[in-house]
C-alpha cells in the first residue's frame, strides 16, 4: 500500500491511497469464495459453486463494488495511521477506476482539527469580577438545607393526617410500577398537584408538555426538622454561631473560587477572540446533532432555531477553548509528566479516602483516566494564564 496526503485547508486533508493489483486480486478471490458459500445454486453444494459459474450467472464484475468497499474500509485506517492523521468526522471517500488486474486507487477527504498558533497570551488585560458578598440570608438558606437533610421522616398525625398539604412527603405509586416513591408536595411545582388530595386517591398529574401521569397516594408523612442548636452540636460545633461562621467561611471560599474560574475563562476567551481559528464544519454539525439527540432522549421541548444557533456557538467556543489550551500547553511545556500524574492521582485518592490503585482502577473502568489527566493539564494552563494576566480593578 502506498499512501500520501495533501493539505486542502487548515481543517481538510486529501489522502490518496494506492493498493497493489496483487492485493486487489486476492480480495476478489476472497469475495468469490464467500459468495460460493452463501449463494445456493441447483446442482452445487454450498461452498462448491465454481467461480466461472458465478461469473456466468451474475457477471464478472458483480463483486467489484463490494471489493472496492472492503478495500477502502480495510486500508484507509491503515493509511491514516501511517500518515498520523486523526479524523474528527467520517472521511468522505472517492474511489478511482476499478480493474481487477490493476492497482486500485482511491481518495479520501478527511476533516482534522487545525494547528492553532497562539501569539499573545501573557499580560492579557481583563476587568476584575467581584465575588458576591455573603449575606445572612445565604447562611439561613444553608441552615435550612442542613435541617431538611437531617430531618426525621414521621407519619402525619391529626385530623388531616391523610390529606396532602404543602411540604408533606407523599408516598405514591405510579401506574404500571410496583415501587413506592416519595415526593415532597411543593406549590408551584409538578408535585404541587397532589396538595388537597387524600390517601387512597388516584391523581392525574399533568406535565408541562401536556402528558398525564397517573399516581395513587399510598401515604403521607412529615419532615420533623431538628432543633438548630442540637443540629450544630451534632455536626461538631460548639453552638449555632460557630456553625454559621463555618458556613460563611465555606461560602466565601466557594465564591472566591467561582470568581477566579470566571476570570480564567475571560482571559481564555480574550485570547480566542484575537486568534484566527477555522473549525471543521462537518465535525461541528456532528456535535450539534449529538447534543440535539441527547435533548430528545431526555424528553426536552423541541429547540427553536435560536436555541440551535446558541447551541452551535457554545460548541464552537468549547472546541476553540480546547484547541487554544492545547497549543499553549505544548508551547509552555505544561503537560503533566507521568510522575506528576501519579502524584495527582494519589492526592485525589486521598481526598476521596480511597487507595490510589483503586482510584486509578475506577477511572479506567469508567473510561475517565485520560479525561482526568486532560482536565488537570487544562487547569494548569488556565492557572498559568491567570498568573500572567493583568486584572484591572473594577469600580463599584
Amino acid at each position: 500500500m502506498k499512501a500520501t496526503k495533501e493539505p486542502k485547508s487548515p481543517t481538510q486533508v486529501i489522502v490518496r491511497v494506492e493498493i497493489p493489483a496483487e492485493t486487489v486480486s486476492k480480495k476478489l478471490d476472497e469475495l468469490f469464495r464467500r459468495a460460493s458459500r452463501e449463494i445456493h445454486l441447483p446442482g452445487f453444494r454450498p461452498g462448491h459453486v465454481p467461480r466461472a459459474v458465478l461469473e456466468a450467472r451474475f457477471g464478472k464484475d458483480f463483486l467489484n463494488e463490494d471489493a472496492q468497499t472492503e478495500l477502502i474500509e480495510e486500508y484507509l485506517p491503515q493509511a491514516l495511521q501511517q500518515l498520523q492523521i486523526r479524523p474528527v468526522s467520517p472521511p468522505q471517500t472517492k474511489p478511482g477506476e476499478f480493474d481487477p488486474q490493476k492497482d486500485f486507487a482511491f481518495e479520501a477527504e478527511v476533516e482534522v482539527l487545525p494547528e492553532v498558533t497562539v501569539q499573545n497570551y501573557t499580560n492579557i488585560e481583563i476587568e476584575d469580577v467581584h465575588a458576591e458578598p455573603v449575606q445572612d440570608s445565604d447562611i439561613d438558606a444553608v441552615l435550612e438545607r442542613l435541617q431538611v437533610d437531617n430531618a426525621a421522616l414521621l407519619p402525619k398525625e391529626g385530623q388531616k393526617s391523610s390529606v396532602v398539604e404543602a411540604g408533606d412527603i407523599v408516598e405514591i405509586k405510579i401506574s404500571g410500577e410496583e415501587e413506592i416513591r416519595e415526593w415532597q408536595a411543593s406549590p408551584g411545582e409538578l408535585t404541587g398537584q397532589l396538595i388537597g388530595h387524600s390517601v387512597g386517591e388516584t391523581v392525574f398529574i399533568k406535565a408541562d408538555d401536556g402528558q398525564q401521569l397517573q399516581v395513587r397516594i399510598e401515604g403521607v408523612k412529615i419532615l420533623e426538622k431538628p432543633d438548630i442548636e442540637e443540629l450544630a452540636k451534632t455536626l461538631g460545633h460548639e453552638d449555632v454561631a460557630a456553625l454559621r461562621a463555618k458556613i460563611r467561611h465555606e461560602l466565601e471560599e466557594s465564591r472566591a473560587r467561582r470568581r477566579e474560574r470566571t476570570l480564567k475563562l475571560k482571559i481564555l476567551d480574550t485570547i480566542i477572540a484575537q486568534t484566527p481559528i477555522e473549525l471543521p464544519p462537518r465535525f461541528i454539525e456532528g456535535l450539534v446533532a449529538q447534543e440535539l439527540e441527547r435533548w430528545q432522549r431526555q424528553g426536552l421541548p423541541e429547540p427553536s432555531a435560536e436555541d440551535v444557533k446558541r447551541l452551535r456557538e457554545a460548541l464552537e467556543q468549547r472546541v476553540k477553548r480546547e484547541l487554544v489550551l492545547d497549543a499553549i500547553k505544548r508551547r509552555e511545556g505544561l503537560a503533566l509528566s507521568d510522575a506528576d500524574f501519579e502524584k495527582l492521582l494519589e492526592e485525589e485518592a486521598q481526598k476521596r479516602e480511597m487507595k490510589p490503585i483503586k482510584f486509578r482502577a475506577m477511572l479506567e473502568r469508567e473510561g475517565q483516566l485520560q479525561s482526568f489527566r486532560s482536565d488537570a493539564e487544562d487547569e494548569r494552563v488556565l492557572q498559568f494564564l491567570y498568573e500572567h494576566a493583568k486584572i484591572l480593578s473594577k469600580e463599584r
